[in-house]
């Protein structure tokens, strides 16, 4: 059988040609080249289209989900967004657990994950509102927020703005002890000294003490780190309030974070017993937290001890790896994207649930990726032509995560340079896999490097968008036009490229017009 190869360029979205067009400025002939030759179209990859809120920018979670689930899937911040409107959160048995244990110990809850706008895939303000709500109402007398600074799904400096938002909202209910940039408290990349740096803030009450948030951002401001970066920081008048506000044995803590894979690193020095023999080279925790109620609004995946899920993922079936369960398949991916190209394509199963194979190239530790903009691509496209010359499988998949996390930088310049790599590499790819008479299915999860600037405020943007992506079936076999559609009708048509009959009903349509 002549292999199908499935080329997801993270974050590659489609839109005019600006100065802010990473995409657009590039040098790109391969494919330009195939755009103009080959049968394509565009995708839907934001909002409803991918099961997230109205207008929301697509995210790799997100995205992952529908393009491995064939269908819309719906997202846990909407499925949560609608148990707080109908009155189905208020009565949750994981999240009064929390609560009711805090008040019966007479101990402290604390609320942490990430605050931003409605760009961030990762969390939703109104969550933490309807925690903090919810506790005021349940009696809960000490209610701490340590919360995680953004800078990269959002505007640079934007959590300046956020927080008297915050403050103003929960003025009596809570008491905002912490703040922490992403890059410390959601690294995934088992950049384990940024994730201890931050444990030991929550915990040892280790990092730097300001009086007021504002004063916090300001100083990080002044040394011209955006949001992203700030440094572990405690919010505290004085020794006592330093005292009071970290995370102490028989707390309770809820993490609000929606997306596991920025989250899982963060709580498992929380939650694991054998910390430090399951994780190779992370941390001493020093302090090691007992009878910690601990509880997270979604499910964050296997190996983490006495955590409850509030809002547990749902059971999605007949995903790709599932339906190609007859065919050699592998899943390849560097770090950064490999839990999208496996626990997320896959609907939410961390293992393999049809034989298919993995491989997963590190990424480099690297503060910012504007410092090596071609990442792992290059080691990449050698493993699959190597791949292909072998024969072995009949389905390959492949994430470039370049455009996603360069974009995420904020560096035109060094996002052009990712461009530039990935478009090689992908006539690389187009080349050997005509050369075995196969077929190769190029698109996007989402859009992010299409959009570098803001151009109504001219100030750089890092986070993703809401624009369409584009997909390409290259191959020496004549197909036929392709219908506009979702990231849904991906798996779908790779269906029927393979002619597999008798689908499962809940499935989206080929792309393929009949």
């Amino acid at each position: 059988m002549t292999p199908i190869v499935l080329l997801i360029l993270d974050g590659w979205g489609i839109a005019k040609k600006n100065k802010g067009n990473a995409v657009e400025l590039a040098h790109k002939p391969n494919f330009d080249s195939i755009w103009k030759k080959y049968p394509h179209t565009e995708l839907k990859a934001h909002g409803k289209f991918v099961g997230l809120p109205d207008n929301q920018v697509g995210n790799s979670e997100a995205g992952h989900m529908n393009i491995g689930g064939g269908r819309i899937i719906k997202q846990d911040s909407v499925l949560i967004s609608e148990a707080i409107a109908d009155g189905r959160f208020q009565k949750n048995l994981a999240i009064n657990s929390v609560m009711k244990a805090v008040i019966e110990k007479k101990t402290s809850l604390h609320l942490m994950g990430l605050v931003s706008e409605n760009e961030s895939p990762h969390s939703d303000l109104n969550h933490l509102y309807a925690l903090v709500d919810l506790a005021y109402i349940r009696g809960v007398k000490n209610v701490y927020l340590h919360l995680f600074t953004d800078g990269r799904d959002s505007k640079q400096f934007d959590t300046i703005n956020i927080i008297d938002k915050i403050i103003a909202r929960v003025d009596g209910q809570a008491h905002i002890s912490t703040l922490i940039g992403r890059y410390y408290a959601m690294d995934r990349g088992k950049n384990w000294d940024r994730t201890g740096k931050a444990y030991r803030c929550l915990v040892n009450g280790e990092g730097l003490v300001f009086d007021t948030p504002h004063k916090a951002l300001l100083h990080a401001y002044n040394q011209t780190k955006t949001d992203e970066y700030i440094e572990p920081s405690i919010i505290a008048k004085n020794k006592q309030d330093i005292k009071n506000s970290r995370i102490k044995n028989n707390d309770g803590v809820i993490f609000f974070n929606l997306r596991s894979d920025r989250a899982r690193q963060m709580t498992k020095p929380f939650v694991q017993e054998d910390f430090n023999k399951l994780n190779e080279n992370a941390f001493k925790r020093g302090v090691v937290l007992k009878n910690l109620d601990f509880c997270t609004l979604t499910d964050f995946g296997p190996d983490l001890d006495d955590i409850e899920a509030a809002f547990p993922s749902a059971d999605i079936k007949n995903t790709l790896p599932m339906i190609l369960k007859d065919y050699k398949q592998i899943y390849l991916a560097e770090t950064e994207k490999y839990a999208h190209m496996t626990y997320f394509i896959n609907g939410g199963y961390a293992d393999r649930v049809s034989g298919e194979d993995r491989i997963q190239i590190l990424s480099k530790k690297i503060m910012s990726y504007a410092d090596a903009p071609e990442m792992k691509v290059y080691e990449l496209t050698t493993m699959v032509k190597s791949l292909l010359t072998k024969r072995n499988y009949s389905f390959i998949a492949i994430n470039f995560a370049n455009p996603d996390m360069v974009g995420h930088t904020g560096n035109l310049k060094a996002n052009i340079k990712a461009v530039e790599a990935v478009d090689k590499c992908l006539g690389m790819l187009v080349n050997a896999v005509l050369k075995k008479n196969g077929t190769l299915i190029v698109t996007a999860d989402h859009g992010n490097a299409e959009k570098m600037i803001d151009l109504e405020t001219d100030e750089v943007w890092s986070g993703h968008t809401t624009n369409s992506v584009p997909l390409i079936i290259v191959s020496n076999k004549k197909i036929k036009k392709l219908r506009t559609g979702v990231l849904g009708d991906i798996a779908p048509t790779i269906y029927d490229l393979l002619e597999i009959k008798n689908l499962p009903k809940e499935l989206n349509n080929s792309l393929i017009e009949k």
